[in-house]
């Protein structure tokens, strides 16, 4: 019963999120995303589309949270959520160059994580 409840706030809480983000704020997460994701030229299609989902959960995430941490003026939205698209991206794109099996390779990392070898 908590997860739903739990799914039900998340859900609330995107919809909240998703009313007061502009029109030219999802355009620059967008652009950002997949003007990186087609830079790079040794990824497969689906490695493109992974790295351009996580560029953009990045953004949609952590921009309003960082702008804040870093007491920006909300005109500086735009920008912070551009950085982490493309930031966001390069993370996707590092994983999956890091092994041909990007889920061992979050194994490993989880693995190391935890103090186990």
């Amino acid at each position: 019963m908590s997860y739903r409840s739990d799914a039900v706030k998340l859900i609330d809480l995107i919809g909240q999120w998703l009313q007061h983000a502009s029109l030219t704020k999802w355009l620059m997460i967008l652009a950002f995303a997949v003007l990186g994701a087609l830079m790079q030229r040794d990824l497969t299609i689906w490695g493109r589309l992974l790295a351009v989902a996580a560029g953009l959960g990045a953004a949609v995430i952590f921009a309003e949270p960082i702008r804040q941490f870093l007491s920006l003026d909300p005109s500086w939205s735009d920008a912070v959520a551009a950085g982490l698209a493309l930031t966001g991206r390069n993370w996707a794109a590092f994983a999956l160059r890091a092994s041909r099996d990007p889920l061992a390779t979050v194994g490993e990392f989880l693995r190391v994580w935890r103090g186990r070898s």
